[in-house]
């Protein structure tokens, strides 16, 4: 074949122009393999600029049945010749998207939105789609029975359902597990030696800003869809909205939460781990949320309470043992 007719310009990978032997080529990325050509067999040559990277207007998205969001995609570096972007599913009849970023709610799950660049340098990002039944479920005012878990209606302005019972918990009294932020299991000793995701206060992995209905949410991973952890966002719309009463429950210490509608949960003062022991438990709780410190990636935003009062705090390093109290949108 004539390589003059057929090719007028070449997209070049970075250090594409190579020499071999008594003849020179060009090494030529043609968008799915290398191929080389001779260069006194071609006419011209485009030095193309790749995508780098993309970022998504969101990283996860909570969706009813029927509701839309537009996703929206920048490529970087600015200068790229080629921004097009391909949209894709994991698993189209949970959440749908066109061909411009428009994400389609279709049934209850869980789906992986894709926006990968169509230049050939495979770039690409996600987000996470969960999807829950339109009109939802109105919950409950107060646990009903024994068939844990129940989602709790507090009356939040954000339509958040609270659960009645810690994760890894039979009873709504029950302390439940303790899990280091960012891990699923528990373990018998906690501290940076034994911490998945870092050795120290100043050497943390990161495993996102907040890691709610990711495989690093103990709720979500343990209890499934929608439940997950709260957001600090949420911990702090269920101080504002909610009063609290530090009482005993079954002989456990704790606050009950009333909200807006009457709804109530109640919280035990399970205490933490920390190295192998079991501190402050019945004086205290200390409750997970999903929301990294954006000031120190050593720490993570919890909720704490006990019989002064409640609020959040972030002194804790990653590696203590907390409960988690699971929400649903």
């Amino acid at each position: 074949m004539n390589v003059k007719s057929m090719i007028a310009t070449l997209l070049l990978m970075v250090a594409g122009l190579q020499t071999t032997g008594a003849q020179n080529f060009i090494k030529v990325w043609s968008g799915t393999r290398f191929e080389l050509f001779r260069i006194s067999e071609v006419d011209s040559v485009q030095f193309v600029c790749l995508a780098t990277d993309i970022y998504l207007s969101q990283e996860t998205l909570e969706l009813k049945e029927s509701e839309t969001y537009q996703l929206t995609a920048t490529v970087y570096p600015v200068d790229a010749d080629d921004k097009t972007i391909a949209w894709s599913s994991s698993e189209s009849n949970v959440a749908s998207v066109d061909g411009k970023g428009l994400v389609t709610a279709i049934a209850a799950g869980e789906a992986v939105i894709t926006a990968t660049a169509t230049d050939g340098s495979g770039v690409k990002a996600e987000c996470r789609v969960t999807v829950s039944k339109a009109g939802g479920d109105t919950g409950f005012l107060t646990c009903p029975d024994d068939n844990h878990p129940h989602a709790i209606n507090l009356g939040l302005p954000s339509g958040t359902m609270w659960c009645c019972c810690n994760v890894g918990a039979s009873t709504p009294e029950g302390y439940g597990g303790y899990y280091a932020w960012g891990e699923t299991s528990e373990k018998s000793v906690y501290n940076w030696d034994t911490y998945a995701y870092g050795s120290s206060w100043n050497k943390c992995v990161d495993i996102g800003s907040d890691i709610a209905g990711t495989s690093y949410d103990v709720a979500h991973v343990s209890m499934g869809a929608p439940w997950r952890m709260p957001s600090t966002a949420q911990q702090q719309e269920l101080i504002n909205k909610c009063s609290r009463q530090w009482t005993q429950q079954n002989g456990v210490n704790g606050i009950l939460v009333t909200g807006p509608s009457g709804g109530q949960v109640f919280l035990p003062a399970a205490g933490s781990r920390w190295n192998g022991e079991l501190i402050y438990a019945g004086g205290g709780g200390y409750y997970w949320s999903s929301s990294l410190y954006p000031y120190g990636s050593y720490g993570a935003y919890d909720l704490l309470l006990d019989s002064e009062g409640w609020g959040w705090d972030y002194y804790l390093h990653r590696y203590y043992g907390l409960s988690v109290r699971a929400v649903c949108p």
